[in-house]
């Protein structure tokens, strides 16, 4: 049913599903025809931002679906995709597990005619090219979001050589999120290097400006050194309260907050117990509103071990917090020493008190590394430059043959 609504203009509007939508969103819906489905294993932190970047900013080019565990949760995701088919992905790989979840997903691809399968990580990139393949969709991108692990798997040389089968079979088009993760992809021979794309992840700047916290429940009265990540080895948080543990020797009047969630939250609370430092040290767990947590930090620490592209060292540049970050992975592709950051060797409590208290110190150092980290990120990792950029691969790949 048509009718017109307001006064002047009007506008036709059209009764569909029981919602009144304007006619110029139901034409806009009505020849959207590409059809991508996006595959990602339990995501948190960076992963799941990227995902929610991509469904924000290409909801109304294409008919977004998502096949996600239950754990993959977000009211932009869910916002924004037409359908979601729950995956009960894990962090296991187990060959027959994956087998049957790739038949299964294989299905819907087919009953949903998707166009083109978008796949992020090794886990949900086995099972997602697999049913691809099953289903006989024949475009597929994959993402690789973290660096390769495969030494730590059983049977990695066999895992590593079939997972390459399979990529080189399927995938069009790899993207990583760094350089670091493109060598790693070379050096393991995975996939030909003329087909991988480096496209960085980029954040919304405007989000992030430095004014007060939004949160007034959350005040401290001496400086505070934070950081935001998913609890679990990979991030060094160890590394951070050891680091704690020494600044607080000379400089107890300073405070750490750690935002995020994980495995090691019970480890890492009860470590800090045991260093002496827990009325120093505040575990926000998980929180979905980083941009007004950010403006508490006056030195933002990415202590990683491994990186493929902290998203939250670019919100915190974006915010105007100075930065001290591991000197590994993606983070050296974002951090230049001494113009708009820091970078300490990983695993080195020491190294990295010292340079905290350097910027504790040399408040006028400490801004004028914020100040160029954000010209930074305004040039080189915005989301407009990241969705420019996957979206031309999509356009490739979707042309009529």
């Amino acid at each position: 049913m048509l009718e017109a609504a307001g006064s002047s203009p009007a506008t036709l509007t059209i009764f569909l599903g029981g919602e009144k939508l304007p006619i110029f969103i139901f034409l806009e819906v009505l020849f959207l025809t590409e059809k991508i489905l996006h595959v990602v294993r339990p995501a948190q932190g960076g992963m799941l931002k990227h995902l929610e970047t991509l469904f924000q900013g290409m909801g109304k080019e294409y008919h977004l679906y998502l096949a996600a565990p239950p754990s993959c949760d977000s009211y932009l995701l869910r916002a924004a995709a037409q359908k979601r088919y729950l995956l009960p992905l894990d962090e296991s790989l187990h060959p027959l597990e994956n087998w049957r979840l790739a038949c299964s997903l294989a299905q819907f691809i087919s009953q949903e005619k998707i166009d083109l399968v978008h796949t992020h990580g090794i886990r949900a990139g086995i099972v997602g090219q697999a049913a691809a393949l099953i289903a006989g969709c024949g475009k597929v991108v994959a993402t690789m979001h973290n660096m390769i692990n495969y030494g730590m798997m059983p049977f990695s040389k066999v895992f590593q050589t079939m997972h390459g089968i399979l990529m080189r079979r399927t995938v069009h088009t790899l993207i990583t999120v760094s350089e670091a993760i493109k060598k790693e992809v070379i050096k393991y021979r995975l996939f030909p290097p003329e087909m991988v794309t480096v496209i960085y992840n980029g954040v919304d700047v405007n989000l992030f400006s430095k004014q007060s916290c939004l949160d007034r429940k959350i005040s401290f009265n001496g400086p505070v050194i934070g950081t935001v990540a998913r609890l679990e080895p990979a991030k060094g948080i160890k590394y951070l309260l050891d680091a704690a543990a020494i600044i607080d020797k000379e400089y107890p009047w300073v405070y750490f907050v750690i935002v995020g969630d994980g495995p090691q939250r019970n480890f890492l609370q009860q470590y800090a117990a045991g260093l002496g430092i827990d009325k120093r040290v505040f575990f926000l767990g998980f929180r979905d509103d980083v941009p007004n947590i950010l403006p508490l930090f006056d030195i933002a620490v990415i202590p990683s071990v491994q990186e493929g592209l902290s998203i939250f060292c670019l919100e915190a540049l974006a915010a105007g917090c100075p930065v001290v970050a591991s000197d590994v992975g993606g983070l050296t592709e974002i951090i230049i020493p001494c113009k708009n950051g820091l970078l300490v060797p990983p695993k080195d409590p020491r190294a990295l008190a010292d340079a905290l208290v350097t910027l504790l110190k040399n408040r006028t150092f400490a801004v004028a590394l914020a100040r160029q980290g954000r010209k930074m990120v305004e040039q080189k990792f915005t989301y407009e430059k990241m969705l420019e950029r996957t979206m031309k691969i999509y356009a490739q790949l979707l042309q009529p043959e």
